[in-house]
């Protein structure tokens, strides 16, 4: 049992640190990540779920997608963002999730934005791809453009996932057109 734990953790650990190695990278070509954007923000999307159409026979259709997110405005350690949010589809299938992101500013105007997130949720598979557990993790990026009164327009692409901690592991993607709403 304790093998089986520590493989676990192994996994979850090397699976987070590739993801903050490539947003430490990316965070070398930013723009200062403080950019007077100190506002809680709600954003509603909709999208593709699974659009790449992993699973088994039956379970790897493509799916309506809608999405609603909550950012606060409070950071850790100057520009990490605690935020919470909900998935769910047309098929049924539902997600709920909490999570760390952060801005990268681009650009003079720091218009442009890449916003590089991870979070962990309960996932529910609905008539959806079999994702093999309840908890899953889902690592991803919006790309946005941000207007002068703080509310943003993009798209984001996210991996869900458990890490191979369940009895199946295929994955699902997703691309979801996101309007942020600053208040």
């Amino acid at each position: 049992m304790i093998v089986c734990l520590m493989i676990v953790v192994n996994k979850l650990m090397n699976f987070f640190l590739k993801i903050l190695a490539s947003a430490f990278f990316v965070s070398f070509l930013a723009k200062e990540s403080y950019a007077g954007d100190n506002k809680n923000r709600i954003v509603v999307g909709g999208g593709i779920y699974n659009f790449m159409k992993h699973g088994s026979d039956g379970f790897n259709q493509s799916s309506t997608a809608y999405n609603f997110e909550y950012f606060s405005k409070k950071k850790a350690f100057g520009f990490i963002k605690p935020f919470i949010g909900f998935l769910g589809t047309d098929e049924s299938a539902y997600y709920t999730y909490f999570g760390l992101s952060s801005d990268l500013y681009f650009f003079d105007c720091k218009c442009i934005l890449l916003s590089p997130s991870l979070a962990v949720g309960a996932y529910e598979d609905g008539d959806q791809i079999r994702l093999g557990s309840t908890i899953e993790f889902r690592s991803g990026a919006d790309i946005s453009y941000r207007f002068r009164n703080n509310v943003r327009v993009g798209v984001g692409i996210f991996h869900i996932s458990n890490a191979g901690l369940g009895y199946r592991n295929p994955g699902s993607e997703q691309i979801i057109l996101k309007y942020h709403i600053p208040f």
